[in-house]
């Protein structure tokens, strides 16, 4: 794992769109393995990221739909989306709450890509 391909990949999503706020990479145990963007808490953050994901997945396992590949919730103060990266983890990004979805899925599915070769 090249940490700092990370970083920088990192670094070109949130450039990518002034609107994304934070993007972070959460190991599957809930560890915060890198981020860009500012963050009080990055742990906490990437704890609660995981256990949105877990939520996630028993909701659509228990549909009986598959396994989760992209998770977007938009609320009044802003908007998160998360997508797995093998399983090596998740890309989680928190934007601005008028974001323009098509481009946000764009980029991160672009990151998501570039990260899946260098994790």
């Amino acid at each position: 794992m090249d940490i700092h391909e990370i970083e920088s990949t990192l670094k070109l999503l949130n450039d990518s769109n002034s609107q994304i706020l934070l993007s972070m990479i959460i190991s599957p145990d809930g560890l915060a393995l890198a981020y860009e963007g500012n963050v009080d808490d990055h742990e906490r953050t990437g704890a609660l990221y995981i256990e949105l994901q877990l939520l996630c997945e028993k909701i659509m396992s228990e549909l009986d739909y598959g396994k989760v590949e992209e998770m977007f919730i938009r609320s009044a103060s802003g908007c998160v989306v998360m997508l797995p990266i093998a399983n090596k983890g998740i890309l989680a990004c928190m934007a601005q709450p008028n974001v323009n979805f098509s481009v946000m899925q764009l980029v991160t599915w672009k990151a998501v890509n570039k990260l899946r070769k260098v994790m």
